[in-house]
């Protein structure tokens, strides 16, 4: 074990550099990036507890409240379950340092069981963030004994193991299969977004407090039917049933000891399984074709990101659920609206809500935030190319127009046709989201250009867990989110002017931050 714990510790160390803070070069931004991954923490916290809170109110009037954990426990099972299919091969299989990692005088299954344990403290820290406000919220309303917060706080150490083992079976089956296609990428990359789009549409049929708790007790208990141990977690710390208790512990710990030891075993050739490519024999010498920088730097962020499935699917969901929104939204009468959301006469203010919340989605497609990361150790080439900084960084933020554009456009069209929008809502609908497209893409790249993250071993961490991809995402909600609050509180006379308003800083902010790039671009690449 103090050897599983040592390799955990290096990569670890490896995988999130700003961890090590006395041996780091620059202290600041270490410290700047703890500061906000903090944050983040926090944020995603709060709103676990926000939602145990709706729910439990929801199952306290139908008498369910114990319910509320084995819930919560559902949920947070099936996210590891999806998060982690695509972190198995890049996190326990197919890692850049196989070569150095292998060649340490370690057994296989020590690899395995350090690099499950990366996986698993990953983990963690979502469950914690949302495991541990449920528990505080059940423990508000339901006034249990103190021993449900020591079997609480202990069985949350347990809960992410199964899921994990599971999730990293399922991300090797695939990624054998995908290993022989031309388009694996693809395949896994659609899996993912139809799992996904599945779970929002599900959401969506929860239209009163009564389904909402009908929901959870439904979910609860399909997975008591579908995972075993789920029983023996629930009579543990609801029930205080000791024995239930401790066979969950037991077999979640021995599970990954035994997983270990199988995958272990079979490693190497696992690993080299997984690495392989389908090759062809169709292979014809023709001529050979040029492109000026521009072109072909736009290229090669496009075969980056069309590459990446996690990249992919992080940075494009937002604008997926968006248009999948309005044309969903074409098919309610106004009274289905009112009633899904909760809100009188909702149906009149999407008119206006509209432009608002497209820019509040537009500016979760944050692709810029981490293309400077995802650049790697390979920085040096685009350092040492003779092209110029003001194309280097025009090649990626025109990349993040050309995904984001046309999606907005189409998905503010159908708005207008199915709201019946007149001229000025219209162009107002089109205008105001396709500005959060470029904002988003010039703060992203200032950004990623500030706190860049070139020492990774995986694309997971650089796309989900870095400092820059965090802020990124989440300054829409303070550009958008705050002339989405102030909708509700002008008057209906100076709504047009709010959103022309609007438009107007935005293109002021953006165009401050294109111009500070333009200025001292070069300066900040040549930091990196």
């Amino acid at each position: 074990m103090r050897q599983v714990w040592t390799l955990t510790r290096m990569q670890l160390g490896s995988a999130f550099e700003f961890l090590n803070m006395k041996r780091s070069k620059n202290l600041k931004k270490n410290i700047s990036v703890t500061t906000v991954l903090v944050l983040g923490f926090l944020l995603f916290a709060f709103l676990s507890g926000t939602y145990s809170f709706i729910m439990g109110m929801a199952l306290k009037s139908m008498n369910e409240l114990e319910v509320l954990p084995g819930l919560f426990m559902a949920v947070t099972c099936l996210m590891i379950l999806i998060t982690s299919i695509y972190k198995v091969k890049g996190v326990l299989f197919g890692f850049r340092d196989y070569d150095i990692v292998m060649s340490l005088p370690v057994k296989s299954w020590v690899v395995v069981a350090s690099r499950l344990m990366l996986l698993y403290l990953i983990n963690m820290v979502f469950v914690a963030a949302l495991l541990v406000p449920n528990y505080i919220i059940y423990g508000i309303m339901a006034k249990p004994s103190p021993a449900f917060y020591v079997l609480s706080m202990i069985s949350l150490l347990f809960i992410p193991i199964i899921p994990i083992i599971i999730a990293s079976i399922l991300g090797v089956i695939i990624a054998v299969i995908s290993a022989g296609f031309k388009y694996g990428n693809a395949i896994h990359t659609i899996m993912m977004f139809v799992g996904t789009l599945l779970i929002v549409v599900f959401s969506f049929q929860m239209q009163s407090e009564s389904q909402i708790a009908e929901f959870g007790t439904l979910m609860r208990d399909q997975m008591v039917k579908v995972y075993p141990l789920a029983v023996w977690y629930l009579k543990g710390i609801i029930q205080y049933d000791l024995l239930s208790y401790a066979a969950f512990l037991a077999v979640s710990f021995l599970a990954m000891i035994v997983f270990s030891f199988i995958v272990g075993r079979y490693f190497k050739w696992m690993n080299t399984v997984m690495s392989a490519r389908k090759t062809t024999s169709k292979y014809q010498v023709k001529e050979l074709k040029k492109s000026g920088q521009l072109k072909a730097l736009y290229q090669k962020e496009a075969k980056r990101y069309f590459s990446c499935t996690i990249y992919l699917l992080n940075t494009s969901m937002g604008l997926v659920l968006m248009l999948f929104g309005v044309i969903a939204m074409m098919f309610f009468k106004s009274e289905q609206i009112e009633q899904m959301l909760n809100i009188p006469e909702a149906a009149g203010m999407l008119k206006e809500m509209v432009p608002y919340v497209m820019s509040l989605m537009v500016g979760l497609v944050a692709i810029t935030a981490s293309s400077i990361s995802l650049e790697g150790k390979n920085i040096w080439i685009l350092k040492s190319a003779p092209v110029a900084a003001k194309t280097i960084l025009g090649a990626k933020i025109i990349f993040s127009l050309s995904i984001t554009i046309p999606v907005c456009i189409i998905t503010s069209l159908l708005a207008g046709f199915g709201l019946k929008m007149g001229a000025l809502d219209l162009l107002l609908t089109i205008a105001l989201p396709i500005s959060y497209c470029y904002l988003t893409a010039v703060f992203g790249l200032v950004i990623n250009l500030k706190l860049p993250m070139l020492e990774w071993k995986n694309e997971t961490v650089v796309v989900k867990q870095s400092a820059a991809s965090m802020i990124g995402s989440l300054s829409s909600f303070l550009t958008a989110g705050i002339p989405l609050a102030l909708l509700f509180t002008v008057a209906s006379n100076n709504v047009m002017a709010l959103g022309y308003g609007t438009l107007a800083v935005v293109l002021l902010l953006s165009g401050f931050l294109q111009g500070y790039l333009n200025k001292n671009g070069a300066k900040l690449i040549a930091r990196l």
